[in-house]
Parts: structure tokens; sequence; C-alpha cells
């Protein structure tokens, strides 16, 4: 998508298929445009009058204004003034985005020119979540049918205004949610594509793209590294297993993080095997390496100054006659032995050999893992924030202000000693499975042992990454790419504070 930001007094609309966006608090009428001709002003106000137009927040008018040279008019609702935050503009976006596309509207003039206190970024972001669609593997419609989406959105601003920073913002934005809707395509791609090589695959790609380091490594090197966590999930499947390692290097002296997403391309549950029901979701469950390839990709692009490693353990969960058996015991990488009580706690496996290689190899500042880890956080949570564990507060907190930032909130969880002794094993180090309460802690407890003393943050977004309703920039049919505008904007943020 397009982005520009135009001072009011120099705008010109374009006549194509355009619309007019005003954002408007609860009942603040008059509206408030630098643009809107007063014939389309007094019939708004008459809707006003009628109660039909109020700024309820998340309410959507649109009108089409033939007579008019941005053809249409899109009233965003913001509700009241004192209870506004960004994510109510966000999701106008998001229903801007399906209202657009009925009416094929090409070009949005999004008018903020009297609205100070509105920023373009939410709006812009919810917009072009909205728009994805995935859509590969069905039949393409005739031309004159297919979907019109924005291609261009020019910001009005007030005269005088330093409109440098702004554009420099939105573009930004329109970075991160395309690297976001990447991620979806991702997730959304069916399991017989979107093996463990299609995504080592993907990697090669960014790094091509980028110039950064890839580095992928196949079931002998793992087994030659003592990888057998790994391994052993992967033994069920007849698609080998792949640990992807991306690596962006800064020249200066600057501190190096983490970044380590759970890539479970298909779970069956393996022996221990899952309810047939939904089972085809299952292919979501490597949302969480698709967030972190596409956070990747996002910062490859924006070279910021600082040292990003990115590591997935990509595998298949299955169930052939090599597979791992409830009772088998494993050694990881670093050495600490793990009974299998359940092999359908395979994440955390896959885990503990790539967080464990990426402490001893690259000895980073900070790490954090991304994971569509439990269904128990799906129960803690719902949809509308990932569970957050960490051994370190202070990286738990810039974690959560980057989630409050992009609107992919998170929710700090405990992470006491006590949980920690409710996975030992009774023959083994450790056991993948503690009790069925405080699933979700006891999975993070689980994955402590793997980091050393290396500030660690687990996000747990099984309730995130798929699935969620009531948030019209997401489709609850598909992937939500939740983790890459989080990731993204915590890593841009830790450059700030070298």
């Amino acid at each position: 998508m397009n982005v520009e930001v135009v001072p009011c007094d120099t705008c010109t609309v374009v006549e194509e298929e355009s619309c007019l966006v005003i954002p408007l608090f609860d009942k603040a009428f008059p509206l408030d445009s630098s643009l809107l001709n007063e014939q389309d002003d007094l019939f708004l106000q008459t809707l006003a009058d009628k109660g039909v137009l109020t700024g309820k927040a998340q309410s959507c008018y649109y009108a089409a204004t033939p007579k008019s040279a941005y053809q249409s008019v899109l009233v965003l609702g913001l509700g009241a003034r004192e209870d506004y935050d960004d994510e109510i503009l966000r999701r106008c976006g998001g229903k801007a985005a399906e209202i657009l596309q009925q009416n094929r509207v090409s070009h949005v003039y999004f008018d903020i020119s009297r609205h100070d206190n509105v920023p373009p970024v939410p709006f812009l972001e919810g917009l072009v979540l909205g728009q994805y669609a995935f859509d590969v593997y069905k039949k393409k419609p005739e031309p004159e049918d297919a979907p019109v989406k924005v291609q261009t959105t020019t910001v009005i601003t007030d005269t005088g205004v330093e409109n440098t920073p702004l554009l420099s913002a939105l573009q930004l934005a329109v970075l991160t949610c395309l690297s976001a809707n990447g991620a979806r395509h991702l997730a959304n791609t069916a399991p017989n594509e979107m093996t463990p090589q299609a995504l080592a695959e993907f990697a090669r790609g960014i790094a091509t793209e980028s110039g950064c380091k890839c580095t992928v490594l196949e079931p002998k090197q793992m087994e030659s590294l003592g990888m057998n966590a790994i391994l052993g999930v992967a033994r069920g499947s007849a698609q080998p297993p792949r640990l992807i390692v991306l690596e962006h290097r800064h020249s200066d002296d600057v501190k190096t993080v983490a970044l380590v997403g759970k890539g479970v391309t298909f779970d069956t549950g393996g022996i221990s095997i899952k309810p047939a029901a939904q089972m085809h979701e299952m292919k979501y469950d490597m949302c969480g390496a698709a967030a972190v390839l596409c956070a990747f990709m996002t910062l490859a692009e924006l070279k910021p100054a600082i040292n990003i490693v990115a590591v997935i353990p990509a595998a298949e969960n299955m169930t052939g006659d090599a597979a791992q058996r409830p009772g088998d015991i494993v050694k990881a990488y670093n050495g600490k032995t793990i009974e299998v009580h359940n092999t359908d706690a395979e994440g955390r496996l896959i885990l503990a050999d790539a967080m464990a290689y990426t402490v001893d190899k690259y000895k980073p500042d900070a790490m954090v893992d991304a994971a569509t880890l439990t269904g128990a956080c799906l129960i803690a949570l719902g949809h509308f924030a990932a569970g957050l564990f960490t051994n370190n507060q202070e990286l738990a907190d810039s974690l959560v202000a980057a989630g409050n930032a992009t609107g992919e909130r998170l929710w700090q969880m405990p992470l006491w000693k006590d949980y920690e002794k409710q996975v030992e094993g009774n023959h083994a180090d450790l056991c993948n499975i503690g009790p069925r309460e405080g699933g979700a802690i006891t999975a993070a407890a689980f994955l402590k042992n793997f980091v050393g003393d290396t500030p660690w943050a687990h996000l747990d977004i099984a309730g995130t990454a798929w699935g969620v309703k009531g948030v019209p920039y997401w489709n609850p049919d598909h992937a939500t790419g939740y983790g890459v505008r989080l990731l993204t904007q915590w890593v841009l943020d830790q450059v700030q504070e070298n």
C-alpha cells in the first residue's frame, strides 16, 4: 500500500474510487474535516440529528457522495474521548477494510487535520490487516469480479505540521502489518505444503533478500550436537526436522537479542493422539515460528543497530511406526534427560533443544520465545491476550509495553519454584508434562531449565494465534499473525535503549 501525508491546504482529491474518512468522537458534532463540503456536511448532520450517526466506539457509517470529488464518506466512531485508546481506531480500520472493499474503494483520504489527538497509525494498521484474505486454493474470480483493495492512503494533516516523522511511522506500520499478513499466509498454508523444509526455504529466501546469514541444521547435524528432544518428536514423520537459524549482525558492538519460534508444522499429538474434531487446525502449531520469521524479515529490512538471532525448531509430530512413545527418555542438547509422559507435549521438547543451543552458541543478552504451547493458556486468558512467563521482570515490562503499543497484548503469569518441582522426572531429570492444573505455567517451568542465566521470556500464544472472534481486522477462520508486530516493536525498543 502506498502512503502519503499531505497538509490540508495543499491536498487535492483525485476523482477516482476514493473515500474521505473522518474520525468522530461520541456525539462530538458537527463533524470536523477540512475537506468535507457543505452539502455533505449538512447531510451527515441530519443523520446525526436522527441518531443514525453517533460516534459510538467502533461504529462505521458509509455514504456514497457521487457529486463530490471524494466520491464517498466514511465516518469512524471513536467513542467517548476519555475512553479512547488506539485499539478502538485499529478495529475501526478493520471494519473499514470490509466496507471499502464492498464499495470498491481504492484510495482513502484520512482527514485528521482538525484532530491532533487522533493518531493515524492504528487506523492504517487495522486497514492493512483487515484487507488480508487467504484464497490461494480457491478458483480465481474473473477480473471484473476481483476484489478491490485500498492501494493508497493519504493522511491529511493541519497546515504547518512537520510530516516527515509521521510518514516514517506510517510506512513502518505498513511494513510490519504486511509482514504479519505474511505470517498469516505461512500458517494458513496447507500442512502438506508447509513442511519443515518449506519453512527452511522461506528462511533462506529472507536471507537472500536481506543479505543476512541463514543456517539450516539437518537431522545428522542435530544428532551430532545431541539435539535428541527435537529428533524424538520428529521420529514418527516422513518429513525430516530442521533447525533454522537466521542472523542479522550489526557492525557496532551492540547487544544481541534472540527470538525463538515453535515450528510444529502439523501436530497429531503423536502416540498420545489428539481427538479428531478440529485436528485440521493443528497446522497452526507453527504460528510461533511464522511470527518469528516474519518479525525477523521486517527487522532485516530495517537493519536496526542490534544483533538479532532468530531460531526455529521445525518438525512434524506424527504417529508413524518409529514414533516416540510415552515412557521414552531423551537427552537434550544441554545434557538434561527428559522423561516423555505425553507425546502431545512436544512443543516444549523442540524448544528445549533450540533454546539451549541458542544460549550456548550465541549468548544473547535477552531471549524471547513464541509458541502455541498449551490449551491451558487459552482456558486461562481466552483469545485476547497471550501469556507471558519470565525470569526477568525488566524484560517482562518491556514486552508488555510493546504489546500495549501494538495491540498485541500480554498478561504476565507467575513462574514460582513450586511449579518447577512439578516437572521433575521420576526416572529422568525432567518430565515433559506436569499436573493438569496450571498447565501453561508448568510448561513454562519446563522451558526454564534450558535458558540458564539468560534473561528470557516465554510467550504462550495458543489463544491469540488463530480463531479470534470479535476483532474486525482478524478473520476467525484464519491465523492472526500475532507476534510479528509485538516482537518487531520490542526489538526496535531495545535499539532505543542501547
